[in-house]
């Protein structure tokens, strides 16, 4: 019969898992995108309370529950495998789970009740909690390979879990002292070897989760720093802190920078509303970033103007980017479906190092707004002349006519 302290010491393994589940809770609740904390949380206390009943009760009556128990570490598998799942976003496959969970209780209850053959019972349950592990496994690995070393770690540790449950009895009875002979013993070598390999895998899982939790809290801050909500490009203290790290870089050398702005913003918004011209403002930086490389910069330095830092193009080769960009954007009307198309004006100036960023900023915003003053939807590069034309030729033609009335 157990004393007051063994009760501890068997539950010790089921108070740590428990510990853990909170933890991941924690984490939950402050990362609530992040569903597959609370499927690993659930998994943690499913099998907390299945090796917690395993641990206290005596053989005899543990007979009458060896379905209830084997079913909530079951469950508790699956959700595991669903975390899994979720964390990589790949099929989980229920309905294979319940199958494999229904076969496996069925021999479970047969090996205990009619053949009463321990060992057959404990590769059938070993067998069936692994393949449910296993279950996102394959979809997983045919996906890209994760880049980052903690993914990779999760990944493999996960899969070395899997394989060495599937594996344990015949690891034990092939290296235990007494094999197989005592393992529904609470003390024997089999039950010990599980609990210490739960522990010890819960332990790695919860801390390369809370790892791979605290890095995506800090990325997404420092996306929402550094990010326009709006438009999703960067907003203007991020454009000079990547800027400057891109000049710095002689070999993305030589650089151009161009300065957009929409025409007529103001017009739209008055005519179509607040809500359109959001929907402009999305439109304009999607084509923006499509007509962009992975080394170029773009961002949004406030209300419709936009400003590109584009790498290994001379002055000639960002007018055609500019030129490119206005054609697309004039020939797109799903924004503003009647009326005048939507055009933009540019500015553009080469840079030759991190000295002269603010200098060329100035320079492009003078450009661009000389653009304006040409009539607008153009653009004008740095080095070339071009006439300054009356503010008025440059109004559409309702207004212009307005004016002169």
């Amino acid at each position: 019969m157990h004393t007051s302290n063994d009760y501890i010491y068997v539950l010790m393994p089921s108070l740590s898992l428990l510990f853990l589940a909170g933890l991941l809770g924690v984490c939950w609740i402050t990362q609530r995108r992040q569903h597959f904390l609370l499927w690993l949380c659930s998994a943690y206390l499913l099998t907390a309370v299945s090796i917690s009943i395993r641990s206290v009760l005596k053989l005899e009556v543990l007979s009458h529950y060896v379905v209830l128990v084997n079913a909530l570490f079951l469950a508790g598998a699956w959700c595991m495998s669903k975390s899994f799942s979720e964390r990589r976003r790949v099929v989980a496959h229920p309905l294979a789970a319940l199958v494999l969970c229904v076969t496996t209780l069925a021999s479970l209850y047969y090996f205990a009740l009619f053949e009463q053959n321990t060992i057959r019972r404990l590769h059938a349950f070993s067998i069936g909690v692994a393949l449910i592990l296993l279950l996102p496994v394959p979809a997983a690995l045919k996906k890209a390979p994760p880049r980052d070393w903690l993914d990779r770690t999760l990944l493999w540790s996960y899969v070395s879990y899997a394989v060495f449950t599937m594996l344990r009895p015949t690891l034990v009875a092939f290296f235990g002292q007494h094999g197989l002979s005592d393992a529904m013993q609470a003390n024997s070598t089999y039950w010990l070897t599980t609990l210490m390999s739960i522990l010890l895998f819960g332990l790695l899982f919860t801390v390369l989760i809370c790892a791979v939790t605290i890095r995506e809290t800090v990325t997404q801050l420092r996306t929402e720093r550094d990010m326009d909500a709006l438009t999703q490009v960067l907003n203007r203290r991020a454009f000079h802190e990547a800027a400057q790290q891109r000049l710095g870089d002689q070999r993305l050398y030589p650089m151009a920078i161009l300065a957009g702005d929409i025409d007529h913003f103001k017009r739209i918004n008055d005519r179509w509303g607040h809500d359109r011209g959001d929907e402009v403002l999305q439109l304009v930086s999607s084509i923006l970033k499509r007509n962009v490389r992975n080394h170029d910069l773009v961002a949004r330095f406030g209300g419709e103007e936009f400003v590109l830092l584009l790498t290994h193009l001379d002055l000639q080769g960002a007018e055609q980017v500019a030129q490119r960009i206005r054609q697309e954007l004039s020939n797109d009307k799903q924004v503003l479906t009647q009326g005048p198309g939507l055009t933009l004006s540019f500015g553009i100036t080469s840079i030759a190092n991190s000295s002269q960023l603010d200098g060329a900023l100035k320079q492009a915003d003078e450009l661009l707004y000389s653009a304006k003053n040409a009539g607008r939807d153009r653009v004008h590069v740095e080095g070339r002349f071009y006439p300054d034309i009356c503010f008025e030729y440059t109004l559409p033609a309702d207004e212009a006519l307005a004016s002169a009335t």
